[in-house]
């Protein structure tokens, strides 16, 4: 766990298939809207022996004829574009700039893989999965280095080369590149840091592995994820550093976590809300005078049973350890339907707006990120009207 102290949010970002821009998403989800669409991808109704296409959350327009990275940098260069333009940022200031990104894992493609082997594979079936993991795992070493380096050029940013830093992974994988984003920041080696996420999972191979590992809801499914995409970017800076340019701070950050389960929800027991647990108690526990209860939670539960009960179960474990466990809920993939490495960078974004519309009905929110993978991860939103709390003068 840390406790990041003097970390401001002055810049949001963000777009999805409820709003091009961050007001307009965050709006839309307020207002309890979503917008599904059609997908690419049928499967069989065995009532009625029709074909059904498979429904999700697309941004309409913005990305029609993008397919694969192109996709994820059009989502990206859309979501910068958003913070730049009321950031405040100038080129003298770039120079102090990091950028962090969470960028889509393996995990869905690895397992995909594996599951259309035998259980037991012939030795030259075993070799060839070795062969195509390996090939996985490099796609997405060549991701990460590509994707910083074309997004910063559509903007015509030039950021320092070692204040560069990539994530691959879903959405507890954001905690990684917030550590990074907080280490650079607390040691001063940088001002501020560009912090995002980009996902989909509507076209393409992403949505074919999702789909055939039995997580996306459609014909005979009631329960499972909506596909969707998005992406969101937030700008986190030293309260120092924001005051001195002149900043308007929209947020502060408060203590944060990061945890990893024994096992994904692949394997038998699925996990039981343990590592979360952890997490969350760990942001929970720290205190700042004057103390105040956490009144919300933002989860990125999306529909799926095993999800839905390893929050369950951390929220029944934080009752047994006399901590808040009944507070109000919003979950992301509701409006945006599920958005992977996105999520993170994403909810940040409708926290911190619920604050500056004076809805979020409290001055701390809680964050926590569950995978379907091993790791989990939390922390804490607060309003800009803590800024006593944060220990800078």
């Amino acid at each position: 766990m840390q406790l990041p102290r003097g970390i401001a949010i002055t810049g949001l970002g963000m777009v999805s298939a409820i709003g091009l821009d961050v007001i307009s998403s965050c709006a839309s989800a307020r207002a309890g809207l979503s917008r599904r669409s059609e997908l690419a991808l049928e499967e069989s109704d065995v009532d009625t022996l029709e074909t059904v296409p498979l429904r999700g959350h697309v941004v309409q327009g913005a990305t029609n004829g993008f397919d694969g990275f192109a996709r994820l940098l059009r989502l990206g260069e859309l979501a910068l574009g958003d913070l730049l333009g009321q950031s405040g940022l100038r080129d003298e200031h770039l120079s102090r700039t990091g950028l962090v990104l969470n960028l889509p894992g393996d995990f869905y493609e690895s397992t995909h893989l594996r599951a259309g082997l035998a259980t037991v594979p012939s030795e030259e079936e075993a070799a060839e999965q070795q062969e195509l993991l390996a090939e996985v795992r490099d796609a997405r070493e060549r991701l990460k280095q590509r994707m910083p380096r074309e997004l910063l050029a559509l903007h015509s940013l030039a950021l320092p080369a070692q204040a560069q830093a990539c994530f691959t992974g879903g959405a507890a994988t954001f905690m990684s590149g917030l550590a990074q984003a907080v280490q650079w920041l607390q040691t001063r080696a940088l001002d501020r840091c560009l912090v995002g996420g980009i996902d989909s999972f509507v076209h393409g191979e992403p949505l074919t592995q999702v789909h055939e590992l039995g997580l996306t809801r459609g014909v005979g499914a009631v329960t499972g994820f909506f596909p969707g995409e998005a992406s969101a970017f937030v700008l986190l800076e030293r309260v120092d550093a924001a005051r001195a340019r002149g900043a308007a701070i929209h947020g502060l950050l408060g203590p944060h976590a990061a945890t990893r389960e024994k096992q994904h929800r692949f394997l038998t027991p699925p996990p039981l809300g343990a590592a979360l647990f952890d997490a969350m108690a760990a942001c929970l526990t720290v205190s700042a005078p004057p103390a105040r209860d956490v009144g919300r939670v933002i989860v990125n539960i999306n529909g799926d049973n095993i999800r839905a009960r390893d929050f369950g179960t951390a929220l029944v474990r934080l009752a047994d350890a006399k901590l808040p466990s009944t507070f109000p809920q919003w979950y992301p993939p509701e409006h945006c339907g599920e958005i992977g490495a996105a999520t993170g960078a994403a909810s940040i974004c409708m926290g911190v707006r619920s604050f500056a519309r004076n809805y979020a009905g409290t001055q701390d929110i809680l964050v926590a990120l569950l995978d379907d993978d091993e790791n989990r991860g939390a922390f804490i939103l607060e309003s800009p009207l803590s800024q006593p709390r944060e220990g800078v003068p």
